[in-house]
């Protein structure tokens, strides 16, 4: 699964002057889900990411926790047909792949490269070349 799509919970901690115990700052960076707290036994959870909460701050409310999700980045294509297809070169110049949009609205090629790394020079030459 991809990285950018699992949370993570962050924990900032400050004293101020003549305090015993921490102040706490709790957030859920990326993922889907809001955040949430369980109980599970005696300890007390946040979730998602089974983050475990010390004795002292079981009683943390949901307010306190704050949610950034994740947001994809925006493809930077310009406007494409849905039914254009760019004929690319190979390196080699032996080969000539198709550069076509998908279904999601990003571009795929049909090199060996894309199918490994779901990106490659086809791309960014077609890319390029509608920019200018």
């Amino acid at each position: 699964m991809n990285d950018k799509l699992n949370s993570r919970v962050l924990v900032s901690e400050f004293y101020s002057h003549g305090q015993k115990k921490p102040i706490r700052k709790y957030a859920v960076y990326g993922g889907l889900w809001p955040p949430a707290l369980m109980n599970y036994g005696s300890a007390k959870y946040i979730m998602p990411g089974w983050y475990k909460l010390p004795e002292e701050d079981h009683d943390i409310k949901l307010e306190d926790i704050a949610f950034y999700p994740y947001k994809p980045k925006k493809d930077n294509i310009p406007n494409i047909k849905s039914d254009a297809i760019y004929k690319v070169r190979s390196s080699k110049g032996d080969k000539v792949y198709e550069v076509k949009l998908n279904n999601s609205g990003s571009l795929e090629c049909e090199c060996p490269g894309y199918g490994f790394r779901r990106s490659c020079r086809h791309i960014t030459e077609v890319q390029s070349s509608l920019k200018s």
